[in-house]
């Protein structure tokens, strides 16, 4: 279900000034929190301030994720991301490598924890990482009627799947700073290695990218491909 609210504000548009002439930024609160869009041109700010202003006009609510009017939304919104990683390790693991899938479990671990809702303060937090890591995104082991999931794993991912955005936190780019962030963290959530973040970003299509701008949620490979839009993955084993 989308969070929404009729609670919109629209404020005028902001001229900033640039060395090559000016920049217009729509600048709107959605609920408690603001959101906006710089533009080139006055005329292509207004558009959009006049589309927002219509929306409120016409009684749309607005989704407190993404900021926009629900009739806008994409069919991101509907996608919950946890369940969207689960179901991407389950159709590649037949085509990932050990080392691959390992290193796909370590970064899906870092990003579901960064694509939250809220902290999962209830719970200790490496053991979190390790239900993630060890259940959630180990297809194998989590398949296997021999080893049932523990109680306390299946808690936790119940609560994870209940409390993960949805797939159109990718379209934010301050939850893909969030993302960027997380994947340099270890298990017990140190700072990771260099060579390590790196990978994490390659596998997540993230690469070289600091404060990045709106991307599109990572895709599955084509079948018979580990890696993501064809970025390579790192190295580990994985049970």
């Amino acid at each position: 279900m989308i969070d929404s609210t009729f609670d919109v504000r629209i404020y005028n548009i902001e001229r900033r000034t640039r060395a090559n002439g000016y920049t217009y930024k729509v600048v709107w609160k959605v609920g408690t929190k603001k959101h906006s869009k710089t533009y080139p041109t006055k005329a292509l700010a207004d558009a959009r301030r006049s589309e927002l202003l219509t929306a409120v006009k016409h009684g749309e609510p607005f989704s407190t994720e993404t900021g926009m009017p629900l009739s806008y939304a994409s069919k991101a919104v509907d996608t919950n991301w946890y369940d969207f990683a689960v179901e991407f390790v389950d159709k590649s693991w037949p085509h990932f490598s050990a080392n691959q899938r390992k290193n796909v479990a370590k970064a899906m671990t870092a990003a579901t924890i960064a694509l939250l809702r809220m902290p999962p303060k209830q719970f200790d937090p490496v053991k979190v990482r390790m239900a993630l890591r060890e259940w959630a995104f180990n297809s194998k082991r989590r398949t296997n009627p021999e080893e049932p999931m523990p109680d306390e794993v299946r808690v936790i991912l119940d609560w994870v799947q209940r409390n993960t955005l949805s797939m159109a936190a990718w379209e934010q780019s301050d939850r893909i700073d969030t993302v960027v962030s997380a994947l340099g963290t270890l298990l017990d959530g140190t700072a990771a290695a260099a060579s390590s973040v790196s990978r994490n970003r390659r596998i997540m299509n993230l690469d070289g990218v600091r404060r990045p701008p709106r991307h599109p949620p990572p895709e599955p490979p084509a079948q018979g491909q580990g890696q993501w839009r064809g970025r390579p993955q790192g190295r580990a084993g994985h049970r």
